[in-house]
């Protein structure tokens, strides 16, 4: 019986040399219920999936594959005395984009397939989409994606009573009809905690203490996409956990607070662009219904006369209200965290204008922190675009019976990941 099942390994670990032959006709692997423990594949950057290749002129795009291959040895010497199996794991390289500080965003990816028994065939089969992932990404902008809901939430608003209103759409960058995007205003620029902590962090329970770590580049953050963190896992649980890492600059936040004084400065610019694009936006939804006479359109319409009338007290009250703060507090009133009312959730003109210049203690889910991204943090990248400025390690894994190549990849990064070798990065 001994072996018969030396017999079965050896040929196993035959058929895994075949499948990481290269332009060899892979040699199906036998199995027998679980593919788990069954020799696994690696490829490197030169063998993607699919095909990838990274954006700019020539010397940018060497100087990024240097890095880029630089981590990829990194992960490589990390599985030095390291068993892979039962999955395919394949590296890609992507980027080339700017990122808002001008400098060139580009990234690693370890992408970890899983191998399952097939049913009837008895062979081992590699899934199409991968659910561990392994990535570290270099210059990324900290907000991801669209800013929009913006930290402060301001736009959108009505100047009459629901349900007799007109809703009033304000992009707060910066002026209809005018080409100032290479401009936008300072108060598009707030990002809050929560801004941060999106897609990297579900700690409801101490949101300011992972928001912290990432802001000084110091520990990691989980966001759970599957079972629960704050729960008691037994053998049998299943947890699907996305861990984030920011490595940054040492002694430099990436972000710093808005003062109160900075944000009233601030409105005074935004009430400029809000009042452009409120009577931009008046308007065009007055010639929408001028000459309809349909019932709605007579009432929409007189409601939009009644706003253009009313909208120039309202301006002229929260104009006025922002420097009578700005002119009779305190120094020290004036140089604490801008921490405001979400009126992301306030769409009533006058209730936004009462809590106008109202600052509250900590943000929390009727109040936002702000803060702007740090300018000194990247006055040292601007003549070097592909220099590292802010790398992210990102590490998506499972824990799960039938997942055990999963948990066993990630315990080994943790033992043996040389995350010092990316922090020399930056320097």
């Amino acid at each position: 019986m001994k072996k018969i099942v030396f017999i079965s390994l050896l040929f196993c670990g035959f058929a895994a040399q075949a499948q990481n032959k290269p332009g060899g006709k892979e040699t199906p692997v036998p199995c027998d219920g679980n593919a788990d423990m069954l020799p696994g594949k690696y490829t490197d950057h030169t063998n993607p999936k699919y095909p990838t290749s990274l954006k700019g002129n020539t010397s940018d795009k060497a100087a990024m594959l240097k890095q880029l291959i630089a981590i990829e040895k990194l992960e490589e010497a990390s599985r030095k005395n390291f068993n892979l199996t039962g999955c395919v794991a394949r590296v890609s390289f992507s980027g080339g984009d700017k990122s808002a500080a001008g400098i060139m965003k580009y990234g690693y990816q370890l992408g970890v397939y899983r191998n399952v028994c097939h049913v009837t065939q008895h062979i081992v089969k590699t899934v199409d989409e991968y659910s561990t992932v392994f990535r570290v990404n270099i210059n990324n902008d900290p907000v991801s994606g669209s800013l929009s809901p913006l930290a402060m939430g301001i736009g959108s608003f009505n100047i009459a009573k629901y349900p007799n209103s007109v809703q009033y759409d304000i992009p707060v960058d910066a002026i209809q009809g005018k080409s100032t995007n290479n401009n936008p205003s300072r108060v598009s620029k707030y990002i809050s905690e929560g801004m941060l902590l999106t897609g990297r962090s579900d700690n409801y329970r101490d949101y300011h203490a992972d928001f912290l770590k990432l802001n000084n580049g110091n520990g990691y953050v989980e966001n759970w996409q599957g079972g629960d963190r704050y729960a008691n896992h037994g053998p049998s649980s299943y947890q699907f956990i996305d861990r984030h890492y920011l490595i940054t600059k040492p002694g430099i936040p990436l972000l710093i607070p808005v003062s109160r004084k900075q944000y009233l400065e601030d409105m005074l610019e935004y009430l400029e662009i809000e009042k452009a694009n409120f009577y931009y936006d008046n308007d065009k939804q007055t010639k929408q219904v001028q000459g309809n006479n349909a019932e709605y359109a007579k009432k929409r319409l007189s409601i939009l006369e009644a706003d253009k009338v009313a909208y120039p007290q309202l301006y002229e009250a929260k104009k006025a209200k922002i420097k009578q703060l700005l002119a009779e507090q305190k120094d020290a009133w004036l140089q604490q965290q801008a921490i405001v009312g979400n009126p992301g959730k306030v769409y009533d003109a006058n209730d936004r204008l009462k809590e106008l210049g109202k600052f509250y203690d900590k943000e929390g889910d009727y109040s936002v922190a702000l803060y702007v991204t740090n300018p000194e943090y990247f006055k040292s990248g601007i003549n070097q675009s592909t220099k590292p400025q802010i790398i992210e390690v990102q590490f998506r894994y499972e824990i799960a019976n039938d997942r055990g190549y999963s948990e066993r990849l990630f315990n080994n990064f943790l033992k043996n990941f040389d995350m010092e070798a990316l922090r020399k990065m930056l320097q």
